[in-house]
């Protein structure tokens, strides 16, 4: 008879012995540049002989690791590597990745069942994920569902599906340093296909995604940390599994950091049920939407700022105190802050005239006026002149290193006009260990800075991360040593009063 394919042991040698310097992330869904071609192998007896002959229908192995011909027409983009043309990857070789686990729900059961359209679907996702694939192999199972696993450079794809119950499980792993988050967009588009029965339902997506392998010891470059994943972001959301809704709204590198704002449903706290009804007309929810919204969260460098359900409480403790401490404060200074919460809660005072935000990340104020508007809405503010508290009269944003623009600013000569009464700093918390929080909290030129640009009754309030426990180590030890710094600094400072809250 004859089957297409190849067996897989022989596909996988064929890519042990592949350099692959160039290829993992360069798109496609080949090997070897053209465009890929199927070929009738003859084997002298049927495959399902190598599985349970009553559970398997049929099974298919399609092997893209063949020499391929020269094609400048190809609908796909393939990696065009010569086999002995390349030096091979260390990076692609350590023993470390990302896995992503996807589980989805309530899709089309035609679609589940069908091996033709299910194929197409995985190389549809390796081209759009810009993976690289080896060979692929799928079989139907009785009654129905199909099972394909994908092996690509140092990784692999695999999914089972369960059509009766319209049900599908995925597993990709990928070696190196590519990140997986950007393809779930396209696991959704392709995979997530709804029921075209009278009773649609919109497909139900759960995920996960964890750091697997060896990374110390391995690679020379490796840095405790730096990866958004080792911090808040992956501990406590992304390695999670059982979060009712987990939306990517952007994961994206600035300049100066990486940023990442997530809407989720927690169901120890919020009903994925109640927030849908909510979207319905005459419901009770929907008269009270507030108290079954998503919440969004906002990570930088992978460490947690703020979140929608809650980041009200947190920034009008960090502002109000030291406005109303203040007699009449008209000038007021923001270091950092740039997803406007703290912006807003300043210009409710109406004594307010003028306010400076130094703030070094452009980009990120920018995301943040589109991801999430309400931390910067001031539409219910009396007073206010704009929808956008960015967009103030009385607001000025500065982009630029607060360190350095108040050094520069409030230097050997001071005009007395420019000084500010009230100063709020809104910073990356200094136990964290992030590079952009630089030196803040660690250089008493900065602090002397600061003191010069306070008027004679000036406030200055500062977060300083979280308090300490009994069982915590002192201030001046560990990774809150900075915040002990910063202490220091203030109380060693001119006439200042340090008050710890």
């Amino acid at each position: 008879m004859k089957i297409k394919g190849v067996m897989l042991a022989a596909a996988l040698s064929w890519v042990r012995g592949l350099p692959v310097a160039d290829c993992a992330g360069s798109g496609g869904h080949g090997v070897g540049g053209g465009k890929a071609k199927e070929e009738e192998i003859l084997a002298s007896h049927s495959t399902t002989k190598m599985f349970r002959q009553k559970a398997v229908t049929m099974s298919r192995t399609v092997n893209f690791v063949n020499k391929m011909k020269d094609d400048d027409d190809a609908d796909h983009p393939f990696c065009e590597v010569e086999k002995d043309s390349v030096k091979p990857s260390n990076v692609l070789h350590r023993p470390s990745g990302e896995q992503l686990l996807v589980d989805i729900k309530q899709v089309d059961s035609h679609f589940l069942n069908s091996e033709d359209r299910l194929a197409q679907a995985l190389l549809d996702l390796i081209e759009e994920a810009k993976l690289t694939l080896a060979s692929y192999h799928c079989y139907s199972v009785v009654p129905m569902g199909l099972s394909c696993v994908g092996l690509l450079l140092d990784s692999h794809i695999a999914f089972h599906t369960w059509p009766q119950e319209g049900a599908i499980i995925m597993d990709l792993f990928a070696c190196g340093e590519k990140p997986l988050i950007p393809v779930l967009p396209a696991i959704k588009k392709i995979f997530a296909v709804p029921s075209t029965g009278k009773d649609q339902l919109e497909p139900k997506m759960l995920w996960s995604l964890k750091r697997r392998g060896f990374h110390q010891g391995f690679d020379p470059n490796f840095t405790p940390y730096a990866n958004p994943i080792d911090q808040d972001l992956g501990i406590d959301l992304l390695r999670r599994h059982d979060l009712d809704m987990k939306e990517i709204l952007v994961s994206e590198e600035t300049e100066f950091q990486h940023v990442d704002i997530i809407k989720l449903i927690d169901p120890r706290v919020r009903s994925l049920s109640s927030y849908e009804r909510s979207l319905e007309d005459g419901t009770y929810e929907s008269r009270h939407p507030e108290f079954y919204r998503p919440d969004t969260f906002l990570y930088l460098d992978g460490v947690h700022q703020s979140s929608l359900n809650g980041e009200a409480e947190y920034h009008e403790a960090l502002v109000h105190a030291a406005m109303i401490a203040h007699p009449s404060p008209k000038r007021v200074a923001i270091i950092g802050g740039g997803e406007g919460a703290t912006l807003r809660e300043v210009l409710k005072h109406k004594t307010v005239e003028t306010v400076v935000m130094v703030e070094i990340d452009q980009e990120l104020v920018e995301m943040c006026r589109q991801f999430i508007p309400e931390w910067s809405n001031c539409t219910d503010i009396e007073g206010s002149d704009a929808e956008s508290c960015f967009d103030d009269s009385r607001a000025t944003i500065v982009y630029d290193d607060a360190f350095r623009w108040f050094i520069d600013t409030f230097g050997e000569e001071v005009n007395e006009g420019e000084r500010f009464d009230v100063i709020v700093m809104d910073a990356l918390d200094p136990e964290r260990i992030v590079a952009i929080v630089g030196s803040l909290y660690k250089d008493n030129k900065f602090v002397d800075s600061l003191f010069k640009g306070m008027t004679n009754d000036g406030m200055f309030v500062v977060q300083l991360g979280q308090s300490v426990d009994v069982v915590d180590s002192a201030l001046e030890e560990g990774q809150t040593k900075d915040a002990a710094h910063m202490m220091k600094a203030l109380e060693d400072v001119g006439d200042a009063v340090v008050l710890n809250v």
